[in-house]
């Protein structure tokens, strides 16, 4: 592998794409750094083995190592950890070699890196972690300002002219050192500040793009309610128009049943009425109310039972009505079938159910039950006979066809009266 692409590999270490530009950008700094340190023991051990200062070329390996320690660390994602050793091993290493040498030698010079090197470790967001790195390097200088002053440990014995080079050398290194941190620190803001700059450019335009888009959705939503507010004034004047054409029906066949002789015919031409009128109930409840496309049922065929009445109940018979009905909401390709079934058993059980009685009973139940109706007519009349249940009627032929038309299944019951039960689904089509 080239050395160039060893060292990029090195300064990218611990970097991941889940991570943000600032928090790549400022492990890359760490990585550098640590590089860097490395470099500059190396040259310190060698100096202090070839003058036969043991002690201080350990301390110079077990920094080295600490660095890459630290650089471990990075690449497996202990990032404080690789922080944490690089504070202890900048630190302690320039304390120890400071008391070994003498502030003769220049070593101390380095803590004014120190700022430096905080700030390049810890985002300014990592409060408490800036204040402990501080105070660390502050402890260390405090403590070797007054060892110094105080002569209170004895410094290794330098000759004049190596403690002279140490100098002149750590005053280079020092300030080079010092010089390479604030230069990476300030281009690592400058970075983060063009970084910023283009998120914020990018953020300006997309808002301005959410706002076109939002402006945009407004109009077409007012087109919208604009175009749905004309269908539903169509629809419901369809629907009035519809009613009011069955009512012109429904006058004619009354005309017919008032000029009829047979009692037959006028039977006849009044179930035929009633037909018309069931539908156009609904038609007038889709009219009435603010839904144009759904009527409750509930209401509906309370409405239709008064119709009813007035045609078949006598002041002789009293039929007492009894309701339990959910609020079940039926579309016009449901509402009109159900309806002119609904009409139909009625019809049959006014007419029938009670002769040679003076009153009854006729309960009707509505019932939703998931995505299902049940739809339950039931009397206590005398019971429906044989003839009325086949399906050669037309009451009969008309139910079955209605059945079908709903996609339901009816179950007629002859226990104490009749009873129809049917049951289908409201959104089968």
């Amino acid at each position: 592998m080239k050395p160039g692409a060893t060292l990029f590999k090195l300064i990218n270490l611990g970097i991941n794409k889940d991570q943000s530009i600032e928090v790549a950008t400022r492990l890359k700094i760490i990585n550098q750094f640590n590089l860097l340190c490395i470099s500059y023991s190396i040259p310190y051990i060698l100096f202090s083995l070839s003058q036969g200062f043991y002690k201080p070329a350990l301390v110079f390996f077990v920094g080295l190592l600490l660095y890459m320690v630290s650089l471990y660390s990075n690449k497996n994602g202990n990032y404080n950890v690789a922080k944490f050793l690089i504070l202890i091993a900048t630190n302690y290493s320039v304390f120890y070699l400071s008391l070994f040498y003498g502030f003769a030698s220049g070593f101390h010079l380095y803590y004014f890196t120190s700022p430096w090197i905080v700030f390049s470790l810890f985002n300014f967001s990592e409060v408490y972690k800036i204040l402990v790195g501080i105070f660390l390097y502050l402890l260390s200088i405090v403590v070797l300002v007054l060892v110094n002053h105080y002569d209170l440990i004895s410094s290794h014995e330098t000759h004049f002219k190596i403690a002279s080079v140490l100098y002149d050398i750590n005053v280079f290194l020092a300030l080079s050192f010092c010089l390479l941190l604030v230069a990476n620190f300030s281009n690592f803001n400058k970075h983060i500040n063009k970084i910023l700059l283009r998120s914020n450019e990018e953020l300006e335009t997309k808002q301005e793009l959410l706002e076109n888009e939002i402006i945009e959705r407004k109009s077409t939503e007012t087109k919208l309610q604009t175009l749905l507010k004309e269908k539903e004034i169509l629809l419901s004047e369809t629907h009035h128009r519809v009613k009011n054409n069955l009512a012109v029906v429904s006058g004619m066949l009354d005309l017919q049943v008032l000029m009829s002789d047979e009692e037959k015919v006028a039977t006849i031409l009044n179930d035929s009425r009633n037909r018309i009128k069931s539908m156009s109930l609904i038609h007038e409840a889709l009219y009435k109310f603010d839904n144009v496309s759904q009527i409750e049922f509930g209401r509906y065929i309370r409405t239709l039972v008064e119709e009813i009445k007035q045609t078949y109940v006598s002041e002789s018979l009293s039929v007492n009505m009894v309701y339990d009905l959910d609020n079940v909401y039926l579309d016009l390709n449901k509402a009109i079938p159900c309806g002119l079934l609904v009409n139909e058993v009625l019809t049959n059980a006014f007419k029938h159910a009670f002769k040679g009685r003076s009153d009854g009973e006729i309960k009707i139940v509505v019932k939703q039950e998931g995505t299902n109706c049940l739809l339950e007519i039931g009397d206590n009349g005398n019971g429906i006979g044989s003839g009325q249940t086949s399906s050669q009627s037309i009451g009969m032929t008309l139910i079955n066809a209605f059945v079908k038309q709903l996609k339901g299944k009816l179950e007629v019951l002859n226990d104490g009266g009749t009873t129809f039960r049917l049951i289908f689904d409201l959104e089968m089509i």
